[in-house]
């Protein structure tokens, strides 16, 4: 389902990914481990169409996200170490703005919506207005944002950063239910024991 044939990334005299080949199944979760600085962001950027790669390819579900990155798009849900929420919108409606964006069937975006808002926990937090939600509630609303299109891989870069030990349980079930659908999930961490036990690809 994801496949990185030597990739690699350079900036100016830095490379930052050096000739990277990893396949990765569907349903499996699949960590990227390592400090600050080693390339998993760069990887995960590469491997969603956000970053060209210096040389090598990324394909997502048999597609080149460089060569077809539309098409690659539908197949891909990511959710940046730092993403952007419109605090003055109400959850539904920020879910609803970007399955339009997703071009999701204007007949099925209602329900999708509830669906997904029930999937990451956060009915009791349908109408509240995104500005007044926990560090750990915003977190999965962007898991929420990235799956609203029902997307075959999902690409995380270091979910878990800054969340509490109850906030990191409730992630990491959520990101369980969602390889039991048949998500693909690439996951980055620089902390080891965030990831153990809880990868099923190795």
């Amino acid at each position: 389902m994801i496949e990185l044939i030597r990739l690699r990334k350079e900036y100016d005299d830095v490379v930052a990914v050096e000739d990277l080949s990893l396949t990765i199944p569907q349903g499996e979760i699949f960590g990227l481990i390592g400090p600050n600085g080693a390339g998993k962001t760069t990887t995960i950027r590469m491997a969603c169409g956000l970053l060209a790669p210096t040389t090598g390819k990324a394909l997502v579900n048999n597609i080149d996200v460089a060569q077809e990155p539309e098409q690659a798009q539908g197949s891909i849900g990511y959710l940046s170490d730092f993403f952007a929420v419109y605090e003055d919108l109400k959850v539904w409606e920020y879910l609803d703005y970007f399955a339009h964006a997703y071009k999701v069937d204007e007949s099925r975006i209602a329900n999708r919506v509830t669906e997904v808002i029930a999937q990451v926990s956060l009915e009791v937090k349908r109408d509240a207005m995104i500005r007044g939600l926990s560090r750990g509630m915003k977190q999965r609303l962007g898991i929420a944002r990235a799956i609203i299109h029902q997307p075959k891989v999902l690409l995380l870069d270091e979910p878990a950063s800054g969340l509490d030990p109850k906030a990191r349980l409730e992630l990491r079930n959520l990101l369980l239910g969602l390889r039991d659908q048949g998500t693909t999930i690439l996951i980055s961490s620089h902390i080891l024991t965030e990831l153990e036990g809880f990868c099923t690809f190795h």
